[in-house]
């Protein structure tokens, strides 16, 4: 059974080239944390294209987030830059790649107006 986050990657994967990127390039590793148990997944960045493995490599940028709450950012339940200013998520490293990597989460799901 697939998560919101295996999702987001695997999607990000797919695409290969990502345009909101194309001024970047990095990597960023995220540790995503699942009660004692955790994941790694590494996103390498040329300049939009973009790679996705579960590496344990040096990056420029790491990103340290419980799985709950990437599940909620891949699905636009929650907002990272709100997040990180919240302290609930970790950031250590090269900042700016992070916060143009954001870009990639969507919006909130549309909802009703009540009247």
């Amino acid at each position: 059974m697939t998560n919101a986050t295996e999702e987001f990657f695997a999607e990000l994967e797919r695409r290969g080239h990502e345009p909101l990127l194309d001024k970047v390039k990095s990597t960023i590793r995220f540790d995503i944390v699942d009660g004692k148990s955790s994941t790694r997944w590494l996103v390498q960045i040329d300049r939009g294209d973009v790679r996705v493995s579960h590496g344990n490599a040096r990056a420029d940028t790491t990103v340290r987030i419980e799985r709950a709450l990437f599940d909620r950012l891949a699905t636009g339940r929650a907002n990272a830059m709100a997040e990180v200013l919240r302290g609930t998520i970790g950031i250590e490293g090269v900042l700016e790649p992070a916060i143009l990597f954001q870009r990639l989460f969507p919006g909130p799901p549309l909802t009703k107006e009540k009247r």
